[in-house]
This record gives C-alpha cells, structure tokens and sequence, in this order.
C-alpha cells in the first residue's frame, strides 16, 4: 500500500463517519434491547368470565399459587360482570388472552372485535339427558315431551343438538316444552312430577337428584361427553392475534401455568375443593366433593388442548343470530400448535 493510498483511507471525515456509524448500530442495538425487556415486562391483560365454573380451576389454582409470576409474567385480571360487558370489552381490544367460551370469540370475531385466537381448553358445561322410567331407549322418546329453555336460548340449543346427535328430529319426532324456570334445579321437577319424558340436567342438579334418591327413578340416556357436545364453561382460551404473534413466548408460559394448574387440580384436592364451592349456590362438603370427582373424571382433561367440536358447536349456535359467523371456519379462530409445542418441549408434561 502506497502512503497516498495510507492517507485516502484514513483522513479523518471518513474516521468522523465510521465513527457516527458505529454509534448508530450502537443505538439501533440498545433501543431494540429496550424494546424487547419492556415487551417481556409489560403486563398482560386477561379477561375471564363467567368467574366461577369449575372448568376455569387449573386458572384459579395457577393464580393462587403465583404460577405465572414465578414464569416472569405480569397479569391483570378482569371481569367484566355480564356477557354484554365482556363482548364489549372484547371488540375494543381490552384482552390479551380471554378465558371465555368459544362462542364470545365467534361473536366477536364475526361483529368486527380485534381477531381472537383459540389456543387450548380446560373443560366444559357438563350435563346428562336425563329419562323418565318408562323411557329405556332413546326410540322410547319418540312422541313424548321434552323439556327444554327458552326458544334459542343455550339450554334450548344444546337440548336440540343432543337430541338430532341420538337420532331425534326436534321438530318433528318429540314436543320440546319450554320451561319457564331459571335454575335447572326446578326445571327438573317437571321431569320428576311426569309432565315431561326427559330433559338436559346439570352437574349440579344430578348431585340433588343423587342425595334425594330421586336418580334412581330416573334412566340415563347420554351426556355431553358421550355426545361430544362440548359447549360453555368459559373455559376456552383465546388471544389477541396480534398478542400472540408479537409474544408468543408469553403466551406459551401462561398456558404452561394452566398445564400446572391442572396437575395441582388433580394432586391437591384440598386446594381445589375451596375454588369448587364458590362455583355454585349453598353447596354442602359432599356436593363440592361429589363435582370435584365427577370434573376431574369427565370434564377437566389431562393437557389443555383445544376442542375442535366445541368450537364447530359455538359456530353453529353463533351463527343462528350472527349471519357473519357462517363464514367463519375453525382454521380461522385456532392456533393449534400452541399446547402440542408445549408438550414437545416438556412443559406441559406434569
């Protein structure tokens, strides 16, 4: 190298320049440092409802034991109070992840809120379809009275879909009687008095009917499990589209916190049974300890995985009253890979 060619590279704007350069990528680096600590840090907002099913206590017992802090998160929890308040807050991208049931994801979705994501599931409503006497086999049906809620109501809807699954036409093979009482408890004193052949009875109800040894009069047709009718229970977990995507890596230790929640649920009863009690009305030790054995048997499963039925069921009861849900197609709502990632790198293997 010659001196002048020496002098060439080294003058000192051309030093003045790389210098700013460097400093420059310095920036560059620092502030996306920044970036990413203050993503990692920054609070996730989780709304849930409604607060207290049984299908949501992995959730509970993962708070309670400060699962997710102990995983570097930071969670706000919101309950919004009614379906209305919940919707609302959904389309105006108030969540980070829902704990809700797919059907709020379908009607948000579908009504212009921010795009939800389904990632897993922790159970269900769980009910059985419930016979008098004399009804021994589902053909016995034919012909007779079926109690059923209000017309498009959930009970109603979830009462017409188990019967077409057993081969029953609603419409035309039984008389569906709406009845007017709120609590499935009361509506089941028609089924008991004979003014109905056989009604939808909920995890609750089944444990009165129980105690009162009134469920031994009555004959067991079926139920949500067998019928893979796998609908309510606010326990699906959906996320913002563009949460999921911008910290998927949080999202993965949130659910890896549900997927302890559940080990906890099934190793520590004396833990879940409190969480139970606050699920229903005046719930006695054998009640909540009759719903802890049935949930964990038939309802909360092993690993959080999604429902694909119980999201092709919230998009059929959706669509009923929300045209726009008729083009949604699961693909569009699920994030499938999420929990089977987990479960590959051990940590929802508890």
């Amino acid at each position: 190298m010659t001196l002048l060619d020496h002098r060439t590279i080294f003058r000192p704007e051309r030093t003045r320049f790389f210098l700013k350069l460097i400093t420059a990528i310095e920036t560059i680096l620092l502030l996306s440092l920044c970036t990413d600590i203050f993503a990692q840090s920054e609070t996730i907002r989780v709304l849930y409802y409604p607060p207290w099913n049984i299908s949501k206590l992995p959730m509970y017992l993962a708070r309670d034991a400060e699962l997710f802090e102990r995983a570097g998160l930071s969670v706000t929890w919101i309950d919004p109070g009614s379906n209305e308040k919940l919707l609302a807050s959904m389309k105006q991208g108030e969540a980070d992840i829902a704990v809700v049931s797919a059907n709020h994801v379908v009607q948000n979705n579908a009504t212009g809120g921010r795009r939800m994501m389904l990632v897993g599931n922790t159970g269900f409503n769980y009910s059985a379809l419930l016979a008098a006497p004399s009804i021994k086999t589902i053909r016995d049906l034919f012909g007779k009275k079926v109690g059923t809620g209000e017309p498009g109501s959930t009970p109603d809807q979830l009462t017409r879909l188990a019967l077409r699954k057993l081969g029953i036409d609603p419409q035309k093979d039984v008389a569906l009687v709406p009845l007017a009482e709120g609590r499935n408890s009361d509506r089941v004193k028609s089924l008991l008095s004979g003014e109905i052949a056989a009604m939808m009875v909920t995890a609750e109800t089944l444990y009165t009917l129980e105690e009162s040894g009134a469920l031994a009069r009555l004959h067991r047709l079926s139920d949500h499990k067998e019928l893979k009718i796998y609908a309510g229970g606010g326990a699906d977990y959906a996320v913002d589209a563009a949460f999921l995507k911008r910290r998927r890596e949080d999202v993965k230790k949130f659910m890896a916190g549900i997927c302890q929640g559940i080990a906890l649920a099934r190793s520590d009863k004396t833990k879940a049974l409190p969480f139970i009690a606050k699920s229903g009305r005046g719930l006695d030790a054998a009640a909540v300890e009759y719903l802890y054995r049935l949930y964990m048997t038939d309802v909360i499963p092993p690993k959080p995985r999604l429902k694909l039925e119980g999201i092709e069921l919230a998009l059929q009861m959706a669509g009923s009253s929300v045209p726009a849900a008729q083009a949604i197609r699961p693909e569009d709502l699920t994030d499938q890979a999420l929990v089977p990632e987990l479960e590959k790198e051990g940590r929802c293997n508890f």
